[in-house]
């Protein structure tokens, strides 16, 4: 059934699952994001968002870099963690959980081990978003592992990918279909 609602919408999205890691002046920190994305193919660039309040915010301004490490399906305690925690408050992270990391290459923060991708990213832009604030980072080099499947963040659930769909036959028509214009009530075309 269809409802009128933001916060309903908000709660049906979903997403993959990202640990962002920081370093800067001896300070390594380790975040999870599930809000992520790549926004360009040539140059490769992601996105990631950092509330105004999280301590990886002046890490990531500070270094100028960033690793993100897209979660496996076996990585839903570390998310847990990464997202529950704060490096301003009680324990660390890192001692909490088991992180398994390995060192990059361009960066200075460590990348997290079991992950099913992998990037190392200089930041090239930054500018807010409301409640978070959006850095676009290049990727300078990345790893993947395809033997991996990722997390899925869904309604405050972490869940694993289910069985692929079938994509739908191709039509044997190259036109699109034509809309009879009344599919929109109340919009110009």
């Amino acid at each position: 059934m269809r409802m009128e609602g933001i916060s309903g919408a908000q709660r049906r999205s979903t997403s993959s699952v990202a640990l962002v890691t920081t370093a800067f002046d001896g300070v390594v920190n380790v975040m999870s994001a599930e809000w992520s994305l790549r926004v360009s193919l040539e140059p490769y660039l992601v996105a990631v968002f950092v509330g105004y309040q999280r301590a990886t915010l002046d890490l990531l301004r500070r270094s100028g870099e960033f690793g993100l490490s897209y979660c496996s399906d076996e990585q839903a305690h570390l998310a847990h963690v990464a997202g529950n925690h704060s490096l301003r408050e009680g324990p660390s992270k890192w001692s909490l959980a088991r992180f398994p990391t390995f060192p990059s290459r361009y960066i200075h923060a460590p990348l997290i081990e079991g992950a099913v991708a992998n990037l190392e990213c200089r930041v090239v832009s930054e500018f807010p978003t409301g409640d978070h604030v959006a850095f676009v980072g290049e990727v300078l080099t990345a790893y993947s592992d395809e033997d991996r499947s990722p997390l899925v963040y869904h309604g405050g659930k972490y869940y694993r990918l289910g069985p692929r769909i079938p994509s739908p036959p191709r039509s044997h028509t190259s036109e699109p279909a034509q809309s009879s214009g009344t599919d929109l009530p109340g919009r110009a075309r």
